[in-house]
């Protein structure tokens, strides 16, 4: 079931990122600190008429996440997608982007932004069959690497 984020999940979307992007990507603690900043912004200033956070629940434990932000009026910016490694391939990925777009559409945004990297690569396929378009990319150094960041937008 993909529901409504509450405060009760913070911990879950911050933990469950830096452990899974230091495991599989060995990011350090500066990226637990982007998570953390972004999901208290979030409950801090959320719009909750133009913004949301979905969590992906399997009987009662949450295993994803994906968020909606408002850039501006026009536009929109996915994030905080993360899908558990023992779901991934099962499509429950492709839906919690589909709920975002779907989110999007209702409140009338144009477009859909996001940024990722290129090492992610089942992120990557999911948002290309979604229709996001890949318009830009630049050399970063982020949690203790050099990453080739991604910069993807969606019309709608």
């Amino acid at each position: 079931m993909i529901r409504d984020f509450n405060e009760n999940d913070k911990d879950y979307i911050i933990h469950s990122h830096y452990k899974i992007y230091n495991k599989e990507y060995n990011y350090d603690l500066s990226f637990k600190e982007f998570i953390s900043n972004s999901v208290n912004q979030y409950i801090k200033n959320a719009n909750n008429l133009l913004e949301n956070i979905w969590i992906l629940d399997i009987d009662g434990c949450p295993k994803g996440s994906i968020s909606i932000k408002r850039v501006n009026e026009d536009v929109a910016q996915l994030g905080l997608f993360l899908v558990d490694p023992s779901l991934r391939g099962t499509g429950l990925g492709k839906q919690l982007v589909q709920t975002a777009i779907d989110f999007c559409k209702g409140k009338n945004y144009k477009k859909v932004v996001l940024r990722t990297n290129s090492k992610l690569f089942a992120a990557r396929r999911i948002y290309k069959n979604k229709g996001f378009q890949l318009i830009e990319t630049r050399k970063q150094f982020l949690s203790n690497k050099e990453l080739v960041e991604e910069q993807w937008e969606l019309s709608l």
